[in-house]
């Protein structure tokens, strides 16, 4: 326990050392490599691509994810377009060295789950108010899980999905949504007083709600990946945490969700 909760508080650090301290060149850098580290779990450390030509390539096209999709999503298409060319290249020479499932998770480990992380970057980067509401994906996903484990250990009775996470119980789901729609309100709190405006607690109720859902979809997602491939934890990075996807399994999910709601009203 002592392991893990240094190693948040040494993460919550550099968080906010990237994010609020550094230039943008940094905080865009550092989550390039966030997203290559992440694909190199996803494709390397669970066997999918392990020792494949192709790991070198996803890796690179994950790094470059975060700046394509930020700047311009037009440069997005050239990425797609000569990753893709380099792919099936590789797979048409080499025919007997891939298989179609490789393939389709090549894709996975290193253009989706890369770009769906980097909605975080272009809240962070795109919005007005971005330093602030940047915290919103992590608030849902990481209040919903802590109060979801509280829940579970007190009340859990009910398995919610034991073929793919045998831990989970349906109350523990129940103290998430409360974790996440009590964090985000806290949030408006505070973040109401600095931006000068009147929080609009329905909406973010509601966000919550929708926040904690997506990011208990992407916990199970990352773990039925886990359980289909055999292993405890992504990688080691964070000792007493797992890898990057352990710690931003939920994240994955819920900071495109607020990124799309971000544009349609504000959370406050």
């Amino acid at each position: 326990m002592k392991v893990r909760v240094i190693s948040a508080l040494v993460g919550i650090l550099l968080f906010i050392a990237v994010v609020y301290w550094a230039p943008q060149w940094v905080t865009l850098l550092a989550f390039s490599l966030l997203c290559a580290l992440a694909a190199y779990e996803f494709l390397h450390n669970t066997g999918l691509l392990k020792g494949s030509p192709l790991l070198p390539i996803c890796c690179i096209a994950a790094f470059l994810v975060p700046a394509a999709s930020n700047y311009d999503m037009y440069y997005m298409q050239p990425l797609l377009y000569v990753f893709t060319l380099l792919v099936f290249l590789w797979a048409i020479l080499h025919p007997q060295r891939i298989t179609a499932e490789q393939i389709a998770q090549a894709y996975l480990g290193s253009i989706t789950i890369p770009f769906l992380l980097s909605g975080v970057m272009r809240i962070l980067l795109q919005h007005e108010n971005g330093k602030v509401y940047v915290l919103l994906p992590f608030l849902a996903a990481w209040c919903s899980d802590s109060l979801a484990l509280v829940f579970g250990m007190l009340f859990g009775k009910h398995k919610l999905i034991p073929q793919v996470s045998p831990k989970k119980t349906v109350e523990g789901a129940v103290g998430g949504v409360i974790g996440a729609v009590a964090g985000l309100c806290i949030f408006g709190y505070f973040a109401g007083n600095k931006l000068g405006v009147e929080p609009n607690y329905l909406l973010l109720s509601a966000a919550g709600v929708v926040g904690s859902l997506a990011g208990m979809l992407g916990d199970l997602a990352l773990s039925l990946v886990k359980r289909k491939t055999g292993i405890k934890d992504y990688g080691n990075i964070m000792p007493g945490h797992g890898g990057v996807l352990d710690r931003f399994d939920s994240v994955i999910f819920t900071a495109p969700l607020f990124e799309i709601l971000l544009h349609f009203t504000s959370a406050i």
